[in-house]
């Protein structure tokens, strides 16, 4: 909520915004929602998108709203601004209403590689392309010579990925790499890198987005 890279939006009305928010946050009051198209959100399906207000409904339409856009990284800071408060955070004043189109500058993580390094990466035989979808998704299409394990299975069957050579993780939108990623690292894997991104296929062909 401090530091992260995150879009953190207040649904609250405008006036209650204006006497008080959570540092950063631009104000979008729920009744408002509606005029937000899926157009209207960052393009980046990974953007995490943090909401809070005084009324859960207001949240719970908003996170399936996201759903909906496939803005699968969507959450919400419970207790809101009084929580904030509680916890002795700062708080700031005034109006900031969020644009009509709402951005996301993505920032990699240390663990992230870039689109253009991982499509290098396919024609790297030193290098193993770890894909973690589930069976029905790799009957879609898949990276040539690809090491298959789905997410909910790597807990079970990390011994079959590789720790002498650099080891890419993707999945469809970069959900599943990331707690693959998570998994494998707490099980004392060093050698790993995650494609945080949309991959989709059709037939021998691929294509990667933010």
């Amino acid at each position: 909520m401090k530091d992260a890279n995150i879009l953190l939006l207040d649904l609250r009305s405008a006036d209650k915004f204006a006497a008080a928010h959570i540092p950063r946050a631009l104000s979008l009051p729920a009744a408002n929602m509606d005029k937000y198209q899926e157009a209207n959100w960052p393009s980046f399906k990974g953007a995490p998108i943090v909401f809070y207000s005084d009324n859960q409904a207001d949240v719970d339409k908003a996170l399936e709203l996201m759903r909906d856009y496939g803005l699968s990284k969507a959450t919400f800071f419970p207790g809101g601004l009084a929580k904030w408060q509680q916890l002795g955070n700062p708080v700031e004043a005034g109006p900031k209403p969020a644009p009509a189109n709402l951005t996301f500058v993505r920032k990699l993580e240390a663990q992230d590689i870039t689109i253009p390094d991982f499509i290098k990466a396919l024609d790297n035989t030193n290098i193993v392309i770890l894909d973690v979808r589930n069976d029905s998704e790799r009957k879609t299409g898949q990276f040539k010579g690809a090491l298959h394990i789905p997410s909910d299975q790597i807990g079970s069957r990390y011994k079959e990925v590789p720790k002498d050579k650099l080891v890419i993780i993707h999945c469809a939108t970069g959900i599943r790499s990331g707690i693959a990623y998570e998994t494998l690292k707490a099980k004392g894997f060093t050698n790993l890198k995650v494609l945080n991104a949309n991959v989709t296929f059709t037939g021998d062909k691929y294509k990667i987005t933010e």
